[in-house]
């Protein structure tokens, strides 16, 4: 039976990322590293852990390299997420996030990851169609690798919506230009994501414009992450700009993950939009005061949600 509460995301391609903190990194001179840690992560893996620990029931499904998965079972068995993930020969990449700073600035060095050939994305495939009995929102997050097509979200989405399914899309580039096509129930972009997608550069007041034409076009909900400054949640009946209490950040990885996560818990449970909103902000508030997967305890999530401001905007 399908639930209305469990959700199904698609990581095609996760990595495991590789925090190392050095105080003043500066490129071409010697660093000397004080922190690391190994997570596993990825867009779409991000947004399961950060979704279990809301409360919502999800699965992970997708391509994962069987000789370093390890990282990735610990992190679904700690977070109580099913596992449907295809393992293919060989490694999982691994991203590099250097943070430095009193005020931490973030410098990634993301690599390709590697495609293990049209047989593992077939049974990829095969585990979404089992799980469409029991999921009603599938999150389709993340880069695509080298060796896979472009366009291959915007034909996943029209699967899944022929069935029935909500479906998220959190890529960039081509990926996201061709998903929009397909009109997914709901996008989220960053501003450099919206601007390259619309083809110019973007205040927030035109941002919220530009999202506003995306609704029009047929897609449901338009979250634009806007950093430190918060986000923009556009639908046909609203436009709302949330923004975050002033936040201690340790890191802003997984930040616009933790944002979409909230979001679509409030949506799984109901919500109308500012409240689904302020979940997403106090979400992604909680993330960057932290180093790790997932997200703090929920009380601490919760207290979050009334320090959150949301104004109405009126788009150009």
């Amino acid at each position: 039976m399908t639930s209305p509460f469990a959700v199904t995301t698609v990581s095609l391609n996760p990595a495991i990322d590789h925090g190392i903190g050095i105080a003043d990194f500066a490129a071409g001179r010697l660093n000397r590293v004080n922190r690391e840690e190994m997570h596993a992560g990825g867009k779409a893996v991000n947004v399961a852990a950060c979704l279990a620990d809301l409360g919502v029931a999800v699965t992970v499904t997708g391509l994962l390299g069987s000789d370093n998965a390890g990282v990735f079972e610990r992190l679904f068995a700690s977070k109580g997420i099913r596992d449907a993930c295809v393992r293919f020969p060989g490694h999982t990449r691994s991203n590099i996030k250097i943070v430095s700073g009193d005020m931490p600035q973030l410098t990634e060095i993301n690599f390709p990851g590697s495609f293990p050939g049209n047989e593992y994305l077939a049974h990829v495939e095969r585990a979404v169609d089992a799980l469409l009995a029991e999921c009603s929102c599938f999150v389709l997050a993340g880069s695509l690798p080298a060796g896979i097509p472009t366009t291959y979200y915007a034909d996943l989405i029209g699967r899944l919506q022929a069935a029935g399914k909500r479906v998220a899309l959190d890529s960039s580039g081509g990926a996201l230009r061709h998903g929009v096509n397909a009109r997914p129930w709901l996008i989220k972009p960053n501003l450099a994501e919206l601007e390259e997608l619309v083809g110019e550069p973007l205040s927030d007041t035109a941002a919220a414009t530009a999202a506003r034409r995306l609704v029009a076009a047929g897609i449901e909900r338009v979250v634009v992450s806007l950093g430190e400054r918060g986000a923009l949640f556009v639908t046909a009946d609203r436009c709302l700009r949330a923004i975050p209490p002033p936040t201690i950040v340790r890191s802003t990885v997984g930040a616009g993950d933790a944002l979409l996560a909230g979001h679509i818990a409030g949506c799984m449970r109901g919500w109308p939009l500012p409240n689904s909103a302020r979940l997403a902000i106090a979400a992604a508030s909680a993330r960057v005061g932290m180093i790790g997967s997932g997200l703090p305890p929920r009380p601490q999530v919760e207290a979050l949600l009334a320090t959150v401001e949301l104004r109405e905007i009126d788009p150009d």
